[in-house]
């Protein structure tokens, strides 16, 4: 496995996962809307209390909205956990690894940023960010790859 590769993947997937916790959000909340009481209608009171279709109804209303808020919730863990490791990392790479994959900046722009004058340091302090970020990730297993 290549664990560079691996933490490039998953720093750049911060962005994207934070959008996705918002449209679960979106879907359990149009769930729970969809499912919530109705104002009765005229009763007719030669029908049953409830027929089949109602009650299968509810059921899959439930599964699914167990199933939106177990996504959202495995989702959020992934994303503090990714936060965490970037927090322990050292101040300069830690800010370049943010730069980079997670506000997805112009090279130009991080160079400013980090009063850096060449194209070349930034690539090496991305690597090192990289690195470091795979090393807290992956432990042992990343240290042939980095």
């Amino acid at each position: 496995m290549n664990y560079f590769k691996a933490a490039e993947q998953i720093l750049s997937s911060l962005p994207d996962l934070e959008r996705a916790v918002k449209n679960l959000q979106q879907r359990e909340n149009r769930i729970v809307s969809s499912g919530a009481p109705k104002t009765p209608a005229a009763i007719d009171y030669t029908k049953p209390f409830t027929d089949a279709k109602s009650v299968n109804d509810a059921l899959t209303e439930m599964l699914e909205l167990t199933e939106v808020r177990r996504h959202i919730k495995k989702t959020e863990s992934y994303i503090r956990e990714i936060k965490a490791i970037l927090a322990q990392m050292e101040n300069e790479q830690s800010r370049i690894a943010r730069l980079w994959y997670i506000e997805r900046l112009p090279k130009e722009e991080i160079m400013r940023r980090m009063c850096v004058e060449s194209l070349t340091t930034i690539y090496n302090l991305r690597n090192r960010a990289v690195a470091q970020f795979a090393l807290l990730y992956f432990g042992a297993s990343a240290v042939d790859s980095i």
